[in-house]
Order: structure tokens, then C-alpha cells, then sequence
């Protein structure tokens, strides 16, 4: 896998993995996939948009699913099949990311994911 630097903001410099990660897939602007979430959290009477069940609501709105893919493996030993995808990780601890992967590239602020635990794959279904 390959990867390529990626980062977008809020105008005020802010700038957070779910809406990034969703920003680069659907090819959206940052404040439109943000209050899109926000929205969506309030409807589902969800503490944050970044709540699972949120952002599994809004990628399941924007035709992208859940695969499965095996368990306990690093992010840099995915072998994905062609398309795109997002992957929801974490360290092991404390530290939950998402990042967004299309046709093998890794789209990120930084490399550092590489080395992140995979917990869910999910791939767009282009209809």
C-alpha cells in the first residue's frame, strides 16, 4: 500500500479524521460533510457525530458498507482489492483514527496509520 498525504480543514485550521476521511471519498468540502453529521447525530439523538452510529448512518446514506475482512491486522498489511474504502482503527489503547484508502493508496496527514490496528472496513459500492 501506498501513501499520500492528505489534509482538510474547517476555515478556521480545525480539522477531524471522520469528516476528512469523508471529505476525500465522497469528494465533499469539509463544512458540508460536518454539518451534514452533526445533523444526522442530532436525529439520531447521538452524544457526537463521531459515535459509530453515526458515521456507520451517514456511509451507509452515501451507498458504503461494512465488509468483512479478518480481525487483528495492521493497517499497512491490508491487501484491498481495487476501489474505495474506509477504515475505522485504533492502537490498541485509546487512540481511535479513520482513514480513507482508494485503489491501495493510503490518504492521511500522516504515515503514522500505517502501523494503526484495523477494527472495520468499509467499501463503497459505486452504483
Amino acid at each position: 500500500m501506498k501513501f499520500e498525504e492528505y489534509y482538510i480543514s474547517n476555515k478556521d485550521g480545525k480539522s477531524n479524521c471522520v469528516v476528512r476521511s469523508f471529505c476525500k471519498l465522497y469528494n465533499k468540502e469539509y463544512d458540508e460533510v460536518y454539518n451534514d453529521l452533526v445533523t444526522l447525530s442530532n436525529k439520531l439523538n447521538s452524544s457526537s457525530f463521531n459515535d459509530i452510529i453515526v458515521f456507520e448512518k451517514y456511509m451507509e446514506n452515501n451507498n458504503t458498507y461494512k465488509i468483512d475482512y479478518g480481525e487483528g491486522l495492521l493497517l499497512k498489511d491490508l491487501k484491498l482489492e481495487k476501489g474505495s474504502y474506509i477504515v475505522f482503527c485504533y492502537d490498541k489503547k485509546d487512540y481511535y483514527h479513520m482513514v480513507t484508502i482508494i485503489d491501495n493508496i493510503l490518504y492521511d496527514k500522516n504515515s503514522n496509520s500505517l502501523l494503526l490496528y484495523v477494527i472495520s472496513i468499509y467499501k463503497e459500492n459505486n452504483i
